[in-house]
């Protein structure tokens, strides 16, 4: 398990990150995300503390925040704004959410607000917020989803409307925030389990249903990829994902594949079955057989189903680590919009 050694105690309280044995830190603004993700509006309502008093207008003035309104219902219109929208996964779904929360009583009032023309990037943030949230509800295979490409794209719709941009929430309102994440993950887990056991079930059921299925009929599986190697002109290199680098892992460990050069896994839980002795072609404590190939295990330290190899293959497995910026579960199968894992494939592939 990644970062296994410094994650097994909870702490008393929520820090601004969590350090790495090599020093790095995860980011609490793709934590910040995960809560975004359920509640696009959160970040508005945090900086609308009170109901803005409602100003007697001139007759024919505008109401507030009616050009911030205007600027929104037109950023499709900007190219480079869409070609963000596309390469992070959103752009189907981005001018319905734009709709969407310019409507909600929550928005509304914080177009009223004092903070709305200094914070135009938590309006930002709501907008993509609310894309992601709607096209993870449709039906069908998980989405690939980039973070970078949705950070940039905040940037620009941040550049994009009548504002000052970044305002000053990153002092007191992203505190608030950060003990807010800490409460949700460390006194209100087993209520919000409960709570969301609905969506947690359709967010893991897909990968863990797909896992217990191939351990009881898994001969089809491997037989299936097997063909494909058959079929394809040497040198071959298997690249799976999630269960197919189990089926896979067990197929060059049943049987020499010698046109196989290279395996490559990504998000795998191959390392994690073997130390559980659930593996079925090897048993715990045996090593892999001299015929398996390489092998280059990818994941993502956000990817609660993605294993680290090296230390229970020593000397076998070459475990490379990627950043998507998405908080778990759209973890796991963002990887296919991730520019570092195509960085690492061309260095690697023929």
């Amino acid at each position: 398990m990644p970062g296994y050694a410094t994650g097994r105690a909870l702490p008393e309280r929520a820090s601004a990150a969590v350090a790495e044995p090599d020093g790095t830190a995860l980011d609490p603004d793709v934590e910040f995300w995960g809560l975004l993700y359920l509640d696009p509006l959160l970040e508005l309502r945090l900086l609308t503390e009170e109901p803005a008093a409602r100003a007697e207008l001139a007759p024919g003035a505008p109401p507030p925040g009616a050009d911030l309104s205007a600027a929104a219902l037109a950023l499709t219109e900007d190219a480079v704004l869409r070609g963000l929208l596309e390469q992070g996964g959103t752009g189907e779904d981005f001018a319905a959410a734009v709709a969407a929360v310019l409507t909600t009583p929550d928005c509304r009032a914080f177009l009223r607000a004092p903070a709305a023309r200094a914070e135009t990037d938590a309006l930002a943030r709501a907008f993509v917020a609310e894309a992601v949230r709607r096209r993870t509800e449709r039906a069908g295979p998980a989405p690939a989803l980039d973070g970078t490409a949705r950070d940039a794209a905040v940037d620009r719709i941040t550049a994009l409307l009548p504002g000052t941009g970044a305002g000053t929430h990153r002092g007191p309102v992203t505190r608030r925030v950060k003990r807010l994440a800490g409460v949700l993950a460390l006194r209100l887990a087993s209520a919000q389990a409960v709570k969301r056991r609905s969506a947690l079930t359709d967010a893991a059921h897909p990968a863990a249903g797909d896992v217990l299925l191939y351990l009881a009929r898994g001969e089809a599986i491997r037989e299936a990829v097997a063909g494909a190697v058959r079929a394809a002109e040497p040198p071959v290199v298997l690249l799976a994902h999630s269960l197919g680098g189990i089926a896979s892992l067990d197929l060059l460990v049943l049987r020499p594949l010698p046109e196989v050069e290279l395996l490559v896994t990504v998000g795998s839980q191959a390392p994690f079955l073997y130390e559980l002795g659930a593996l079925p072609s090897l048993e715990h404590g045996s090593p892999l057989p001299a015929h398996v190939p390489r092998w280059l295990n990818v994941y993502d330290r956000r990817d609660l189903l993605g294993y680290v190899g090296a230390g229970v293959f020593p000397g076998r497995v070459e475990d490379v680590a990627v950043d998507s910026r998405q908080p778990f579960p759209l973890s796991h199968s963002a990887y296919w919009r991730n520019p570092e894992l195509y960085r690492v494939l061309a260095r690697e592939l023929p």
